[in-house]
């Protein structure tokens, strides 16, 4: 193969110097030692963009590919034409093209035999950048195409680099309406704030020490005399859960915590991150990170929208929660006035809510609809108030005719509820029309027989035998508690579902707790 030029010789060279500056990586692949000598010495002290030149080296096509397989951050291949074949520089930019899908590597190819390979057949069939006869590579000539093709690579980068920062971006838009999309589906704070912290951490803060604060108290400054409650807290902070701290256990963070209620703004320093909060009815909310806090301005925004989207949310659970509070309010009132008209004026409605919660957890069911069966379930016996005092105060036994009649309480107050639209009332409706049916399919009024029966009315069923049999009526005396225990084992598979029944018996003492505390006096 011809080699170059003597005029690649014609300026002095310098030592090579270690730049601290990350360079650009040119990479020579030539079968002739001759040609990576005298390209280093042409290529030697020259900069581009305040940036030198790293020269590699490769001597086959084989060990280029290896090597360009291992890494990505080849700026622009030198490459020879006939190596171990007539055609291996060819095959070499191919691979890099099709094999490795590396396209952003610029590509120049060198021959000393140009008649292998035609210029105008190589440039149209070979995803290259040039094409360059060694003969005519004079030293300034290479400066020229070298630097060039440089630039385009530089330009290729950037605009790669532009795209993956918009799509940080968007997956950062993307997992902050993802993670505020599962914020707006808890229901209670504790659960608000837990699910806060922890889409906060799966955003950028990952394992450090977190706190979610609300406060009562001043706009200014946190003091003394201000309310600051522990929602939830995770790491070192985590025994702080649900208490109230005072300044001693927050002084580290006071300035903080004290700069973003005054500017009721977000604060980030080094070491600690303070998102702050505040809906339009409610508290000051800090969301505290304690831990090191690298962020960019893209991720600070995204923390930014973040808060504004928890606040949004924060006042949606806090506007949930007082309608949901008037609404078991109201429950509550309407069932002691049913509970008051049948002459049974104990608390067995409130046991009745906290066993069917208790035993909904129990059976797998997720805290949200254990707390929807909870509220409900002191309508199950709305229906009563359809019922002539004759019949539902009568003291005994009933005769048939009066059976019969007490029996389409659970029809009345289906029909009473069953077009209510809040979830709680469509539940009660569902509890009212159901809490008589058995799982044998002998109960009333439909004779639904096992999972046709919906899961709270399974619940209710048992709970309201087991609360009946255990106070006393205004036709029978309690029954003693084992006799209760055992008609409820008796009960399994014919009235009651025996997966109820299994859950019963383990949270047993739990159920015992509830019934000592909610006594009729």
């Amino acid at each position: 193969m011809n080699v170059l030029d003597d005029d690649w010789l014609t300026d002095d060279t310098q030592d090579e110097t270690i730049s601290k500056v990350e360079p650009w990586n040119v990479l020579v692949v030539d079968d002739e030692p001759d040609i990576h000598h005298v390209t280093k010495l042409a290529l030697s002290n020259i900069d581009f963009l305040q940036r030198p030149l790293n020269i590699m080296s490769c001597y086959s096509g084989k060990e280029a590919i290896a090597l360009l397989a291992s890494r990505d951050d080849i700026a622009l291949v030198l490459l020879d034409v006939v190596m171990e074949t007539e055609d291996a520089g060819l095959t070499v930019a191919r691979e890099i093209r099709e094999t490795l899908n590396n396209h952003h590597t610029r590509i120049i190819l060198r021959t000393g035999q140009p008649g292998v390979a035609p210029e105008r057949q190589v440039i149209e069939n070979y995803d290259i950048n040039d094409y360059k006869a060694k003969t005519e590579l004079t030293r300034d000539k290479l400066y020229t195409s070298v630097l060039g093709t440089l630039r385009s690579y530089r330009d290729i980068m950037l605009i790669e680099h532009q795209r993956a920062q918009l799509d940080a971006n968007r997956r950062g838009l993307i997992k902050v309406v993802d993670a505020t999309t599962n914020i707006f589906r808890l229901q209670s704070i504790q659960q608000f704030a837990q699910g806060v912290l922890e889409q906060l951490q799966s955003l950028l803060f990952f394992e450090q020490d977190a706190l979610y604060l609300v406060v009562n108290g001043g706009m200014t400054a946190l003091s003394h005399e201000d309310d600051v409650t522990v929602m939830y807290a995770t790491g070192g902070y985590s025994q702080y859960c649900g208490q109230k701290l005072g300044q001693t256990e927050l002084s580290r963070l006071q300035g903080s915590i004290d700069e973003a209620i005054a500017k009721q703004q977000s604060i980030y320093a080094s070491d600690h991150f303070v998102g702050f909060f505040l809906s339009p009815h409610g508290p000051i909310n800090l969301l505290i990170i304690d831990g090191p806090v690298a962020l960019s301005h893209p991720d600070a925004n995204l923390i930014d929208l973040f808060c504004k989207n928890v606040s949004i949310a924060y006042e949606n659970l806090m506007l949930n929660r007082e309608i949901e509070d008037t609404q078991r309010s109201i429950i509550y009132q309407l069932s002691e006035v049913i509970e008051n008209r049948s002459k049974d004026t104990g608390k067995h409605i409130h046991r009745m809510a906290e066993f069917s919660y208790v035993l909904a957890l129990e059976l797998g069911l997720g805290e949200e609809e254990a707390q929807i069966i909870r509220s409900a379930s002191p309508l199950h016996d709305i229906g009563k108030v359809g019922i002539p005092d004759l019949v539902l105060n009568k003291p005994g036994p009933l005769n048939g005719d009066e059976r019969a009649v007490m029996d389409t309480h659970a029809r009345l107050g289906y029909e009473m509820l069953r077009e209510s639209k809040p979830r709680i009332l469509k539940m009660a409706a569902t509890i009212a029309h159901e809490h008589h049916e058995k799982w044998d399919g002998s109960g009333y009024p439909r004779k639904l027989k096992g999972e046709e029966i919906h899961i709270a009315g399974r619940i209710i069923a048992l709970a309201d035998v087991y609360d009946a049999l255990a106070h006393s009526r205004c036709y029978k005396d309690p029954w003693p508690r084992d006799k209760v225990l055992d008609t409820i084992r008796e009960g399994t598979g014919k009235h009651f579902d025996p997966k109820v029944v299994d859950a019963f018996f383990r949270c047993l003492p739990k159920i015992e707790e509830i019934r000592q505390a909610l006594t009729d006096h």
